[in-house]
C-alpha cells in the first residue's frame, strides 16, 4: 500500500507540473528514478497516463481521468492526517504558504521568526508570486492575496485593508508641477502596474464623483517594487499601495498629489482553501497573521 501511495503522489505531482525534472526536483529524487516509477504504475494499471516526447509531457485520456481520482483520494487522507494532527496539542507539519511579492517580502516575511519562534514545530514552505493560484490543485495551505474575491466557495479571512494612493518624488513635482484635476494627469509621466485589470486608466471618486482617467507615461510593470523605484527616482506618478509606499511618505521621499480623490480599495485577505476542517497549523498561521494586522496597519500611519 505504501508502494501504491508513493506512485499515486508520484504521478500527481508529474502531472501537475507536466514536467518530470521539475516534478523529480519537487519530489528531491532523480529524474530517472521517477520515470521508472511512473512505468511501474502504468504496468499496474495496464494504460498508458502519459503521452511523453523531447518537447513535452501531456496527459492521455486515461490520464486525466486517473489525476482526478488521485487528487480526490489524497485530498481525503491529508484531511484524515490532519484531523488526527489536531488532537496533539501542539500545532505540526509542513505548511505551504504562497505569499503577493511585494507585501509578501515587506510585511509578512519579517514577521515569521517571530510565528516559527511560537510554532517550533511547524515548518514553512514560502512562494513569492503575484499569479493567480489555485489552492486545492497545487496543494497549498494558505494562499494570501490583494484585490476581489471571486470563488465564495473558499474559506477566506481578511487580514487587512489595501488602500491606494497617487504619489510622486518631491523633485518630479517640483520639475512638472503638481496636478489640481484628475484631467490633469494626462499631462504627466503616469506609472502603473500591467497586471490591473483596468488596464491603461485610473478610477478616482470624490464623494458622489466618479472618473476614469486614461494614462500613459515613461514606465509599465508587473511588480509593485519596481514602480516605486522609478517614481522614488521621479519618473512620474504613480497609483501605488500604501504597504509600499508609506514608508517614503513618512520619510518625505515621496508626496501625495489629488489628495481628495481616491482609488477604490480592496482587501488583502488570506485564503484557506475548502471543506469544513481547517488543520490547526493553517489555522495558527492564519490567527498569527490576523492579529499582527489587527486594526490601524504600520504602514498607514503617521503620514
Amino acid at each position: 500500500m505504501d508502494d501504491r501511495l508513493e506512485l499515486i503522489r508520484s504521478f500527481t505531482i508529474v502531472a501537475q507540473k507536466l514536467s518530470f525534472v521539475e516534478a523529480a526536483d519537487g519530489l528531491q529524487i532523480d529524474p530517472s528514478a521517477l520515470s521508472r516509477r511512473i512505468r511501474r504504475l502504468e504496468e499496474r494499471l495496464g494504460v498508458r497516463l502519459f503521452n511523453r516526447n523531447t518537447r513535452r509531457v501531456t496527459l492521455t485520456e486515461a490520464g486525466v481521468l486517473y489525476l482526478s481520482h488521485c487528487q480526490e483520494v489524497l485530498a481525503k487522507l491529508d484531511e484524515a492526517d490532519a484531523i488526527v494532527s489536531h488532537l496533539s496539542a501542539e500545532p505540526r507539519g509542513l505548511l505551504r504558504v504562497t505569499l503577493p511579492v511585494s507585501f509578501g517580502q515587506r510585511h509578512i516575511a519579517p514577521i515569521l521568526p517571530e510565528f516559527l519562534n511560537r510554532y517550533p514545530a511547524i515548518d514553512l514552505d514560502l512562494s513569492f508570486s503575484d499569479r493567480f493560484v489555485d489552492v486545492l490543485e497545487e496543494s497549498i495551505d494558505v494562499a494570501v492575496r490583494i484585490g476581489q474575491l471571486q470563488d465564495s466557495q473558499l474559506i477566506v479571512r481578511k487580514l487587512a485593508l489595501n488602500r491606494r494612493v497617487l504619489c510622486a518624488s518631491p523633485a518630479y513635482l517640483q520639475k512638472y508641477g503638481s496636478p489640481q484635476t484628475p484631467q490633469e494627469l494626462e499631462r504627466h509621466s503616469c506609472l502603473h502596474f500591467s497586471r490591473l485589470a483596468t488596464g491603461d486608466m485610473w478610477h478616482l471618486s470624490r464623494q458622489n464623483q466618479r472618473i476614469t482617467v486614461p494614462i500613459k507615461g515613461k514606465l509599465r510593470a508587473d511588480n509593485g517594487e519596481a514602480l516605486y523605484q522609478a517614481v522614488l527616482g521621479g519618473c512620474g506618478i504613480a497609483l501605488l499601495a500604501t504597504f509600499i509606499v508609506g514608508d517614503a511618505l513618512r520619510a518625505g521621499r515621496l508626496k501625495t498629489v489629488l489628495d481628495d480623490w481616491k482609488s477604490p480599495a480592496t482587501d488583502i485577505f488570506a485564503v484557506l482553501g475548502t471543506g469544513r476542517y481547517v488543520p490547526t497549523k493553517t489555522q495558527v498561521f492564519v490567527d498569527f497573521l490576523v492579529e499582527r494586522f489587527r486594526g490601524t496597519p504600520d504602514w498607514d500611519a503617521d503620514w
